[in-house]
């Protein structure tokens, strides 16, 4: 890694400002003036020994005394020596001054490194580092940078390494949302595949019965008007028939024409069989944005109507418990209104055949329709509750099973709920349902918010 420009630290590693140049300087000059002073001294030493010898032979000459070669020499023996214990003092003092300069220049340098090494730690460049060899206590500040060093780099890598298991773990908690999307994904396929082969298997059966069932039904109502013509012209021959002949052929009359209407009101019934055998398997509509809270009250209050038309005595009190928050969902209105639909007329013939069943009995009773919404984070809940007559705990499993019914016969197909079922799983939602025999019935449908159509398995 490159090392980062000066104008990045506190000061130049050489300005005058720092304290270290400073003494650098100021030593570097003491050693300059030592070394002139030495100069100085040596010249000086040699002019005063000149001075001296010549001053001394006029001494002599000026005395009459004669010099002698021992006192001359006794005098430049002594100047001479004075001089040499000055060029020695002159020269440790130099030296002293050229070491102690070496010093805190090699001492001001080291320092200068020690402050770009933890300048640059602290910029995050933790492979850089001096190394210094002296055993002096600017080495022992290394050493201590050094495990600084160690210890950022050992908590660094992890910082690295938790990070990298965070990451790792919202891969994974990432990769399992993906996987449990792939399977639900994968399940509604396979539904709907299951679900396209089981309506053309329906369709292709429901064809076949509804021809043979349209020629039953055409041939009662001939039936039935053969034999309104029969009791017309018997009428007109009332006259050549006795009594007893007369009332055994209206009697037989009155039979074959309540076995008329058995026939025509069961061929009804396997009509309706096989319209819900149709639909059976199929999808109605697209995918669009639709009010969960206005779909199930119109349903409900739909539900209502058709059985008070049936039924003038029907009595039932809708209640709802609607999440004003619910908003829109996608969903395919026509397919969810008629799951809707299903488990709501199932509440309303519970609540009908309690009330009459204690209507004899004097005990106080109001067939309830209880619905309730409510919006989570990425789900919806229904609930559609009624106080009805309630289901047994061995069969309650049953009840999304085609063709399973707790209704008498002539009264269900066994095709409401399991068609809502796999309505409801087609949108990737989930139905469950929950009795108290006698008491009520509760079915809870929880749906994703985000539901979006399944691929075409064609």
């Amino acid at each position: 890694m490159s090392s980062p420009p000066d104008k990045e630290f506190a000061l130049p590693r050489f300005s005058i400002r720092r304290k270290s140049t400073q003494i650098n300087l100021s030593m570097l000059l003491v050693t300059l003036l030592a070394i002139l002073i030495n100069i100085a001294s040596h010249h000086s030493f040699s002019s005063v020994q000149g001075a001296v010898q010549s001053d001394l032979a006029e001494l002599l000459q000026y005395t009459g005394t004669a010099a002698t070669d021992d006192t001359m020499h006794r005098t430049a023996q002594a100047i001479a020596t004075g001089r040499s214990q000055l060029l020695i003092i002159g020269v440790a003092t130099t030296f002293f001054a050229v070491f102690t300069t070496f010093q805190l220049i090699t001492v001001g340098r080291r320092s200068i490194a020690l402050e770009v090494w933890i300048r640059r730690m602290g910029a995050g460049d933790l492979d850089y580092r001096v190394e210094m060899s002296s055993k002096d206590e600017i080495t022992k500040l290394a050493i201590a940078l050094e495990e600084l060093r160690q210890r950022s780099i050992q908590a660094l890598q992890l910082d690295l390494v938790q990070k990298l298991s965070q990451d790792l773990q919202e891969k994974n908690e990432e990769l399992e949302r993906v996987l449990l999307e792939l399977r639900q994904t994968q399940d509604q396929i396979v539904l709907r595949q299951k679900l396209a082969a089981l309506g053309e298997l329906t369709a292709s059966v429901a064809h076949e019965i509804r021809n043979p069932l349209n020629f039953v039904k055409n041939f009662s109502e001939a039936s039935e008007e053969l034999l309104d013509e029969l009791l017309e012209t018997l009428d007109d021959s009332a006259s050549d028939l006795d009594d007893d002949k007369r009332r055994l052929i209206t009697a037989i009359s009155q039979d074959l024409a309540e076995n008329m209407e058995h026939i025509r009101s069961h061929s009804d019934r396997a009509d309706r069989i096989v319209h819900d055998m149709l639909l059976l398997g199929q999808g109605g509509g697209e995918f669009r944005p639709t009010d969960i809270n206005n779909l199930l009250g119109d349903r409900a209050l739909f539900a209502y109507q058709s059985a008070r038309t049936l039924d003038q005595d029907f009595q039932l009190d809708i209640r709802d418990d609607f999440d004003p928050n619910m908003g829109e969902v996608s969903i395919t209105s026509e397919d969810m209104g008629r799951a809707f639909l299903n488990m709501i007329d199932n509440a309303c013939y519970a609540t009908d055949e309690k009330r009459r069943t204690l209507a004899g009995t004097g005990e106080a009773y109001t067939p309830t329709l209880w619905l309730k919404t409510k919006r989570q984070d990425d789900t919806i809940e229904i609930h559609i509750r009624d106080n009805g007559s309630g289901i047994s705990p061995d069969i309650i499993t049953k009840i999304f099973d085609p063709f399973f019914t707790t209704k008498p016969p002539g009264k269900g197909t066994g095709l409401g709920l399991s068609l809502a079922n796999d309505i409801v799983r087609q949108h990737g939602g989930s139905i469950t349902a929950l009795s108290d025999p006698g008491e009520y019935t509760e079915i809870t449908i929880s749906l994703p918010v985000s539901a979006n159509p399944l691929p075409d398995s064609g």
